[in-house]
């Protein structure tokens, strides 16, 4: 008899209990009547599992996910159909409940108890909780009078707000809005929003970019409003910025961006382009710069880096790819100032425009892009990328058409260049990812000319993308290739894993597969996704080597492999479909009996670094830096057979290297020249170079004047008086 057939116990969803001993891991599985469509981890050590299904069906589990019951919520006599679960960021304790007909139900106490929270008839709902405050939040109802098809109805998009966390009335903010936001930070507690200036009619959906569209913020739920920018029409907020797209021609349908560092004061963005400015995706605001990729039209997209003030920018990287409000650029989110990007190769850049209509870049910032919720004022870093790998495996949430689309987009791609290029200082360089030298089966790569090019969120449908966690420094895991290009055909696509920051790559499993990271990345797990599987394969030595573990007896379609969002512990969720049914294992590592880490023998310290050798660095003579210091983290060593429980980061000591050429970038109106070094300037003389005072006195005695041509990349500690002898002067 097969291991997996003894110990059988029944419950409620169908569970079967699969114990295998202490040299595996445990597997317990559930059973639900349909797919899984989405999971939430609540509590105060997060140990509340609770899911729903396709078919709305709300469970629950108080043991991490070894046992689930059902949770029955009713709008009168009906059971709620669930469609989706929010979690306050402010509380792992509230969470809200949306059902099919617009019903929201709140707990307070993890599921525990549940109350209704009422609210005007809606055709259509947002949400968005409170940074700080769990039980405030804001609501938006598209009224029911939109169903009517008259132009003098009394459709509006109306903003409420709640205190209580909807137990008392809601109330009314504003009406005919657009966006909207709290604050961060010291305005947490602000509401910032976009809507139509004339609300004697019926609200007309942001369809194009408009006059009359203005943002606005309110101190007191909207009994006043500041004007902040007219004809500002969609916003992004970050921690440090708040970024706006205004429409500077009706005609042309072209924008210019406005930013503000204290939610009050507005100054335009100078970008160095002749180009239009059509919209705006932000990619990162998170480092103290902003990261922003501006689509130009015709299929053209290209990416931009700020100053510290996030007004001033330079270019960065060219045609950079963009599909469907997504730009194909990933943020290392365990490490500072690296970044990830696909672009289209030279002689493809043109043929963007000839791409299916959805396939050219639609901005964060786009007007088509209509309150798409909590996530729709974020930057594209911050949208959760655990959930995201994922949403190309779920099929019930797209639309017969949208994936018709999906499938001409992939089609082509496949007839057009993509390269994958790296940056380790926030934008200022790219170079391409490097090959590894062997494949999965330990052979040698042999491609002189080749690199490595990897699979971004803007595929999805078809490929597990670039995937980085913040407590799991330094490692990434991605499918994609080796070769001239990215490829686009499943048959040719691997699954690689870098451990030192995406300096370095290992292909660790042949064919495309969904992975998650534990216990601060020293457990990875995987599975295949392009085909049925029954087992999961898994490394507690961060991918030096892999086992494999059965979970069922018959294989099913992987959906996701998740973990408590602090990814501390060693108990991951891996759920799918087989046969119309949801299915999920709960893969708990603890059994193993592994000790937690606590000598210094289970620990190393390691530096990230940019592959250039740098003199002059405190530990030695010659070191890796990144962003001008060289940082050591603490983490466990490779081959400790122990787990790290603790729940923050372990300690970071960082100091400054001697600044190098790769310490600065080029300056507003220069760009790198062909040797992808030195700084040229676009037009002469720069047109937006300082000419003060002392320039016209210079100019006047020498007939020259000097500008600075490079400037330090925003967040580098690099010493001056160091710097290196290499003829490179950085102004």
């Amino acid at each position: 008899m097969s291991p997996l057939a003894v110990g059988i116990l029944l419950v409620s969803s169908l569970r079967h209990c699969f114990v295998v001993g202490n040299e595996l891991p445990n597997v317990t599985k559930s059973e639900f009547d349909s797919p899984v469509s989405d999971i939430l981890w609540l509590g105060k050590d997060r140990e509340i599992v609770m899911l729903y299904t396709e078919q709305g069906t709300l469970h629950r589990s108080k043991d991490k996910g070894n046992t689930f019951e059902a949770t029955v919520l009713k709008s009168g006599t009906r059971a709620l159909h669930v469609v989706r679960l929010l979690m306050s960021p402010a509380s792992t304790f509230v969470v809200v409940a949306v059902g099919s007909g617009l019903e929201l139900f709140a707990s307070d106490d993890a599921g525990i108890s549940w109350h209704q929270i009422r609210h005007p008839d809606a055709i259509r709902l947002s949400f968005m909780f409170h940074p700080t405050r769990p039980e405030w939040a804001l609501l938006s109802a598209w009224t029911h009078d939109c169903k009517l098809n008259r132009p003098g109805s009394p459709c509006t998009h109306q903003l409420l707000v709640t205190q209580d966390l909807g137990r008392t009335d809601l109330k009314f903010v504003s009406k005919h809005v657009v966006q909207f936001s709290w604050g961060r930070n010291k305005l947490a507690d602000r509401i910032f929003f976009t809507h139509f200036r004339d609300k004697s009619s019926k609200q007309q959906m942001l369809v194009k970019w408009m006059k009359g569209v203005d943002l606005v913020s309110t101190d007191d739920f909207g009994k006043s409003q500041q004007m902040l920018v007219e004809n500002g029409n969609k916003f992004v907020i970050s921690e440090q910025f708040i970024l706006v797209a205004r429409l500077q021609d009706e005609k042309d349908q072209s924008v210019k961006l406005m930013v503000s560092q204290d939610g009050s004061a507005f100054k335009q963005a100078i970008i160095p382009t002749p180009l239009a400015e059509k919209s705006y995706t932000i990619l990162d605001a998170s480092e103290g710069l902003v990261l922003l990729h501006v689509n130009h039209g015709e299929g053209l997209g290209n990416v931009y880096v700020s100053d510290p003030s996030g007004t001033r920018y330079v270019l960065s990287l060219q045609h950079n790819v963009g599909v469907n409000g997504r730009a194909a650029f990933e943020k290392v989110s365990n490490l500072k100032g690296i970044y990830f990007a696909n672009v289209w190769a030279l002689e493809n850049a043109t043929e963007a425009a000839a791409l299916p209509s959805s396939f050219s870049h639609l901005g964060w910032l786009d007007r088509g892009n209509y309150q798409l919720g909590e996530d729709s004022t974020q930057s594209q870093s911050e949208q959760s990328i655990r959930y995201l790998k994922a949403l190309g495996q779920q099929a019930h949430t797209v639309s017969v058409s949208e994936r018709r689309l999906a499938e001409r987009r992939l089609a082509a791609a496949r007839n057009t260049s993509i390269h994958s290029v790296i940056s380790f200082n926030v934008g200022g360089a790219w170079s391409p990812l490097k090959a590894p030298t062997h494949d999965a089966l330990k052979r040698p790569v042999n491609c002189s000319a080749c690199s490595l090019h990897l699979h971004d969120t803007t595929f999805q449908e078809h490929f597990v993308p670039f995937y980085s966690y913040d407590k799991a420094v330094g490692i990434i895991m991605a499918a994609g290739n080796i070769g001239p290009s990215l490829s686009y055909k499943a048959e040719e696509s691997n699954t690689y894993l870098s451990r030192d920051g995406g300096l370095n790559w290992q292909e660790v499993r042949k064919g495309v597969h969904i992975y998650e990271f534990g216990n601060h990345g020293a457990v990875l797990v995987m599975a295949a996704v392009n085909e049925e599987t029954n087992k999961v394969i898994y490394s507690l030595d961060e991918g030096l080597s892999w086992n494999s573990l059965h979970l069922d007896q018959e294989a099913f379609n992987v959906t996701n492999i998740l973990i408590e969002p602090t990814a501390v512990s060693t108990d991951f969720l891996a759920f799918g479909k087989r046969g119309g049914k949801g299915i999920v294992y709960r893969i708990d590592f603890d059994v193993l009996g592994w000790m937690p880490c606590h000598s210094d023998s289970d620990y190393e310290t390691w530096a990230p670094s940019d592959g250039v050798g740098h003199l002059g660095c405190t530990y030695g003579k010659k070191c890796g830096c990144l962003l001008g210091q060289q940082v050591r983290y603490v983490r466990r060593k490779q081959t400790s057979k122990c787990f790290n429980r603790k729940k923050n980061k372990l300690p970071v000591v960082s100091k400054p290297c001697a600044c190098t050429q790769e310490d600065f970038e080029c300056e507003i109106d220069f760009e790198r020249a062909l040797d992808g070094k030195t700084c040229v300037a676009q037009i002469m003389p720069p047109p937006r170079a300082d000419f003060g005072i002392l320039q016209e006195q210079e100019c006047a005695s020498t007939g020259k004047y000097h500008v600075d041509m490079y400037r330090r990349v925003a967040g580098d500690k690099c010493t001056l008086a160091a710097l290196i002898d290499s003829g490179f002067e950085p102004s």
